[in-house]
C-alpha cells in the first residue's frame, strides 16, 4: 500500500530551539527577514516587565493568504524559488536575499515561548493577525505537527509600541511574548555590537536603520542601548589605515591598493576562479598599524582584535562566525605562526568581503552558526580572498610599512615621502608590472618617479620604474629614467674626484689634530714652573742615576757581545767543511742580533733620560718646585699615555680612572718620579704588565692599587717591613730611594702608601686625599 511520512509536533524544536541556540542569532534572523521584505527600517523593543519583544519593519508586508500559504508552509522559501530572471531582477546595490530555507521563522521560538504577528502588505488597508503559542506543540510527540493548531485572523490595529512607529503604510510587526530570556541593559549592549557587525560592522552602508530600545519607564534615551545601531570607524578606516579593495565580477579581478588615504595603484587581471563566474564578490580589508588600533579602541570601546577581523557577507547578510575573535577560516593564523614578521594574522587587519550570488551557489550551515558548507564554490571563495586581497595587502604591508619601524606609529601617508620609502614602493609596483597577467590602470606619480638626489637613486629603482613605464606606455617616465642614468654617470666621476680630495684633506686634518693633541697634554703638565729644593734636586738626580746605569749595563752587554763576534771571527786551521762555516756565520749573526738589541737597549734608556731630564729646564735658580692645581687623576691618565705607551723594555702600563677625578694641588715632577719607581721596580721583578687602578676612598679620597705580575718578594731575602726605608734595598744593585722617595712624595701631600696583598706579593696601595671642600 502507498504511504506517506508522518511529522511529530516535536519538529517545532528541531528546527527552532534546537537549532537556533543564540538569541542574538536568533534575533538576527528575524531582522533578515524584514531586510527581504524591502525594508528601510527596523526597530527592536525590550520589555522586560512585560516579557515582549516587539520587532517593527516597514517591510512589503504579508496578506492573509501570505501568512498561509507561504509563512505557515514549514521550510518553504520564496527566495529559493525565485527564478534566475526574478534574482537578477531584485539584485540592489546592497545585495539580494538574505536566507533561503524558509526555517527562519522558527527563531521566535527561541526568543520567546509565544507569537503575535501583525502585518499590512503593500497596497492594502487591513491587517493580518497570527497566534502562536509555541509550547502547543511540546505536550504530546505522538501528535502530529500539522494537527497543532495556530490562529489567523485579521485585527483593527497594530499593537500598542512604546518608542518604534507603526508600520504605515505597510510593514510587520512581531510580538514575542513570554521572553525565555532576561533582556537588560548589559544584554542590549551586547546584542547592538554583535547587529553592528552582522549587519554593517564598519559604519560604511545606509541602507536600512535598525533600533534598539528599552521600556525601562523613562523617556531618557539611554547610551549604547536606545536608538541606531551603528559604528562611527568609517572615516578611520579610510583615512588612517593601509587597505586593499578587490571586485571580482564578470571574469576579472580589479585591485585597487591605498595607504591611509593616499592611492597607490589600481590593476586588472583574469579571473581563475570559474566556480566565482556566476556572482559577484567584493572585499574591503585594512592593516591596522599601532596608531590606528589605538584610535580604533578608543573609539569602539574594545580592542581591535576583539572586534573581530574579516567578516564574510552573503546577500548583505553576515555569514557567522566567520571573522568573530577566534574564528580562522582563512587559515591566517595558522601560517603566521611559521613567520611572525613575514605574513598576516587575524590580529593584523579587519575587513569584509560581500559575496552577491543566485539562491543555493553558496549554502550556509543549518545551525546558523557554522559558516559556509565546504563545497567547489566555498573553497574558491575563500582561496579568492587570501591570494587577491590578503596575501596582496601582506605584500605591501610587509614590503612598505614593516620597514620603517616608525611607520607604526604614523596615522598619515608622510613617511611615503622618503626616497627609501619610494623605493619599497618601486619593488612592489615593479613586480605587478613584470607579470603578464597584471594590468597596471593606475600608480600614484608622487612616488613612481625618478628622486631628485642621484645619490638615492638606485639601479634596482631604475629597473623597476623602467618596468612600470613599459607595461603603461608612459613615455613621460621613461624620459625621466634616461635623463637620471646620464646624470647618474656624469656626477659619478666628479664626486669621485671631489671625494678623493676631500679624504686627502681630512686626512691631513687628523695627522693636525693629533699632533695638537700631544702638544696640548705635554704643555698641560709642563708648561708652567717654580723652582725646586736641593732635595728635590736629588730626588731629580736618582731618576738620572736609574736611567744611566741602564745605559751602563746595555754597552757592557753589547762590549761583551762584540768581543765574542771578534774571537769567533777567526777561522780556526781545521776548519775544512762547508758546514763548519755555515756554523761559524749563524754564531756571528746571532751574537751581531744580540749586539743590536744591547743597543737598542741603551737608546731606550736613553730616551727614558731625556724624559726624565726635560723638567729640568723647569728649574731655576732657587731650586723650588714648579707646582699645579688641576685634577690629579686626568695628569696620572695624561702621563701614562704621553710618556709610558709602547715603551720598549718596561711593563706594559695601565691607568685605569674608574671615572674618578681628585682636585689638588700637586707636583708633575714628584709624580713622574713616583710612577717612574714603581715602574722600574716592576721592571726589577720581571713584570711584564703593571696596573694602577684608582679607586673611591672616603668622601673626599682616592686610593691607587698597584699591580703587577713579577716574581714578588722572597721572603728569605728581604724584609717587607723595611720597604720603604731610605737606603734599604731588595736588590743588589739598588740604592734604597725609589720607595722611600714615593713614600716622601705621598706623605707630603697628605697621603701614604702600604704594601697590601699576599706576603710574597709586591702589591702596593696609595691613598691620596683631595682638597678640602
Amino acid at each position: 500500500m502507498p504511504e506517506k511520512f508522518r511529522v511529530s509536533s516535536y519538529l517545532k524544536d528541531i528546527i527552532g530551539r534546537d537549532l537556533v541556540t543564540n538569541e542574538f542569532v536568533a534575533i538576527f534572523e528575524l531582522v533578515k527577514n524584514s531586510f527581504d521584505a524591502d525594508a528601510t527600517r527596523v526597530d527592536i523593543e525590550f520589555d522586560p516587565e512585560e516579557r515582549t519583544i516587539a520587532i517593527v519593519d516597514d517591510g512589503t508586508g504579508m496578506s492573509l493568504s501570505d501568512i498561509r500559504d507561504k509563512w505557515l508552509f514549514v521550510a518553504y522559501s520564496e527566495k529559493a524559488l525565485a527564478s534566475p530572471d526574478t534574482y537578477r531582477d531584485k539584485i540592489r546595490p546592497a545585495g539580494q536575499f538574505a536566507g533561503s530555507k524558509g526555517i527562519g521563522r522558527f527563531a521566535c521560538d527561541t526568543l520567546g515561548a509565544g507569537l503575535e504577528l501583525y502585518s499590512r502588505k503593500e497596497g492594502t488597508t487591513s491587517i493580518s493577525k497570527l497566534e502562536i503559542d509555541w509550547t502547543a506543540f511540546e505536550q504530546d510527540s505522538t501528535e502530529e505537527f500539522q494537527d497543532v493548531g495556530v490562529v489567523l485572523d485579521a485585527a483593527p490595529s497594530f499593537p500598542p509600541i512604546t518608542n518604534a512607529m507603526p508600520p504605515s503604510p505597510h510593514g510587520t510587526v512581531l510580538l514575542i511574548k513570554d521572553t525565555r530570556q532576561n533582556w537588560g541593559p548589559d544584554t542590549i549592549k551586547k546584542l547592538r555590537r554583535d547587529l553592528a557587525k552582522l549587519i554593517d560592522p564598519f559604519g560604511t552602508t545606509t541602507d536600512v536603520a535598525v533600533s534598539t530600545w528599552l521600556v525601562d519607564g523613562s523617556t531618557e534615551a539611554i547610551d549604547d542601548v536606545d536608538g541606531r545601531v551603528g559604528n562611527q570607524i568609517a572615516e578611520l578606516l579610510q583615512s588612517k589605515t593601509s587597505r586593499i579593495e578587490v571586485s571580482i565580477s564578470e571574469g576579472k579581478i580589479d585591485t585597487t591598493l591605498f595607504d591611509r588615504g593616499r592611492k597607490i595603484y589600481a590593476i586588472r587581471e583574469s579571473s581563475p576562479y570559474d566556480e566565482l563566474s556566476d556572482c559577484q564578490v567584493e572585499g574591503q580589508i585594512y592593516f591596522l598599524n599601532r596608531s590606528a588600533k589605538k584610535t580604533f579602541t578608543t573609539r569602539m570601546g574594545v580592542r581591535p582584535i576583539e572586534f573581530g577581523s574579516v567578516f564574510l557577507f552573503l546577500n548583505r547578510f553576515r555569514i557567522f562566525p566567520i571573522g568573530e575573535e577566534f574564528d580562522d577560516t582563512l587559515g591566517l593564523n595558522r601560517r603566521k605562526q611559521q613567520g611572525q614578521s613575514r605574513y598576516l594574522g587575524t590580529r593584523d587587519i579587519i575587513g569584509r568581503v560581500d559575496v552577491t550570488a543566485r539562491p543555493k551557489m553558496f549554502r550556509e550551515v543549518s545551525s546558523r552558526d557554522a559558516g559556509l558548507i565546504e563545497d567547489a564554490h566555498s573553497r574558491a571563495l575563500f582561496e579568492a580572498i587570501r591570494r587577491h586581497m590578503i596575501f596582496r595587502l601582506e605584500r605591501y604591508v610587509v614590503g612598505v610599512n614593516w620597514q620603517d619601524p616608525r611607520d607604526q606609529d604614523r596615522d598619515t601617508s608622510e613617511g611615503l615621502e622618503t626616497d627609501k620609502a619610494r623605493e619599497r614602493v618601486l619593488a612592489i609596483v615593479g613586480a605587478l608590472a613584470r607579470s603578464k597577467d597584471v594590468e597596471i590602470l593606475y600608480y600614484n606619480k608622487d612616488i613612481v618617479r625618478v628622486s631628485d638626489d642621484p645619490d638615492q637613486i638606485t639601479e634596482n629603482a631604475l629597473k623597476a620604474m623602467s618596468e612600470v613605464a613599459e607595461s603603461r606606455g608612459d613615455s613621460s617616465l621613461l624620459g625621466q629614467i634616461e635623463e637620471a642614468r646620464r646624470r647618474i654617470e656624469e656626477l659619478k666621476a666628479s664626486r669621485a674626484e671631489a671625494q678623493d680630495a676631500a679624504k686627502r684633506a681630512i686626512a691631513e686634518r687628523h695627522r693636525a689634530d693629533a699632533l695638537i693633541e700631544r702638544l696640548e697634554k705635554q704643555a698641560e703638565f709642563l708648561g708652567s714652573s717654580r723652582d725646586v729644593d736641593v732635595e728635590r734636586v736629588q730626588l731629580l738626580m736618582h731618576q738620572a742615576t736609574i736611567h744611566l746605569g741602564h745605559i751602563r749595563s746595555a754597552i757592557s752587554n753589547a762590549a761583551h757581545e762584540i768581543r765574542n763576534v771578534l774571537s769567533a771571527a777567526v777561522l780556526p786551521d781545521d776548519l775544512e767543511e762547508i758546514d763548519d762555516v755555515e756554523d761559524l756565520l749563524a754564531s756571528v749573526r746571532q751574537s751581531a742580533r744580540r749586539v743590536s738589541s744591547s743597543i737598542a737597549s741603551a737608546n731606550l734608556s736613553g730616551e727614558r733620560l731625556r724624559t726624565v731630564l726635560s723638567f729640568a729646564p723647569n728649574i731655576r735658580v732657587d731650586l723650588q718646585t714648579d707646582k699645579v692645581r688641576g685634577d690629579l687623576v686626568k695628569f696620572f691618565e695624561e702621563y701614562f699615555e704621553v710618556r709610558l705607551v709602547g715603551v720598549p723594555g718596561m711593563p706594559n702600563a695601565i691607568f685605569n680612572t674608574s671615572g674618578l677625578a681628585l682636585q689638588r694641588e700637586f707636583s708633575p715632577v714628584d709624580i713622574a718620579v713616583l710612577v717612574d719607581n714603581l715602574l722600574d721596580n716592576a721592571r726589577k721583578a720581571k713584570a711584564s704588565k703593571v696596573e694602577f687602578t684608582a679607586a673611591q676612598k672616603g668622601k673626599n679620597s682616592i686610593s691607587i692599587k698597584v699591580v703587577d705580575d713579577g716574581v714578588g718578594i722572597d721572603p728569605d731575602k728581604v724584609d717587607a717591613s723595611k720597604l720603604f726605608e731610605r737606603g734599604y734595598t731588595g736588590s743588589s744593585n739598588g740604592t734604597g730611594l725609589g720607595l722611600y722617595s714615593v713614600r716622601q712624595i705621598l706623605e707630603g701631600m697628605g697621603g701614604s702608601i702600604e704594601l697590601i696583598g699576599d706576603e710574597n706579593r709586591a702589591d702596593f696601595e696609595m691613598v691620596i686625599p683631595g682638597e678640602e671642600s
